[in-house]
């Protein structure tokens, strides 16, 4: 046998590993889908009554110091203060997790401000270009029209002048937005 050979054989045999893994993962998905199907209400009722019923006519005396064991006061205090630890963990994941998001609203509200000056800034000089032209001053120092200040019916695409990339804030709130 030959080593190229010897490579087929390894790559047939990789071959057939990814395909029974795949099998698997698949069976493996389907087995917990029905599992869970089957596992109705009533199911879990019924199954509980039953074992209950079984350990109590086995052994009653067992299962009566099993479940002493399980209550006593120092297990009951062990899970009270997994309860409390376990909240303080969420709470803490709670604020950080706001803290974050403050920042976060912040930056994008002085982007979102910088972005407007930006854009006013730029709409009052193309104004005051297209009308210096025309030798009419009189009307660059009248108030706009309601059609200049009534807002876009296209409002949540980005204004063509802009050249920049959106912060990962505001692309997230455009994103969120549609």
């Amino acid at each position: 046998m030959n080593f190229k050979q010897l490579q087929r054989r390894v790559e047939r045999g990789e071959t057939l590993v990814e395909g029974r893994l795949q099998q698997t993962r698949e069976c493996q998905g389907r087995m917990t889908r029905e599992w869970r199907e089957a596992w109705t209400p009533l199911r879990i009722v019924v199954a509980g009554l039953a074992s209950g019923l079984i350990m109590g006519r086995a052994e009653p005396e067992k299962a009566l110091k099993q479940l002493g064991k399980l209550g006593s006061p120092r297990t009951l205090q062990l899970v009270s203060s997994m309860a409390g630890l376990v909240g303080s963990v969420q709470a803490a994941i709670a604020a950080m997790t706001a803290q974050s998001a403050a920042e976060t609203a912040d930056e994008a509200a002085g982007t979102t401000a910088e972005a407007s000056a930006e854009a006013n800034a730029d709409a009052t000089t193309a104004t005051t270009a297209q009308q210096e032209p025309a030798g009419n001053t009189a009307a660059a120092d009248a108030p706009p029209s309601a059609a200049e200040t009534a807002p876009r019916p296209d409002r949540r695409q980005p204004e063509p002048h802009w050249d920049s990339q959106p912060s990962p804030a505001e692309a997230a709130t455009e994103l969120s937005e549609r």
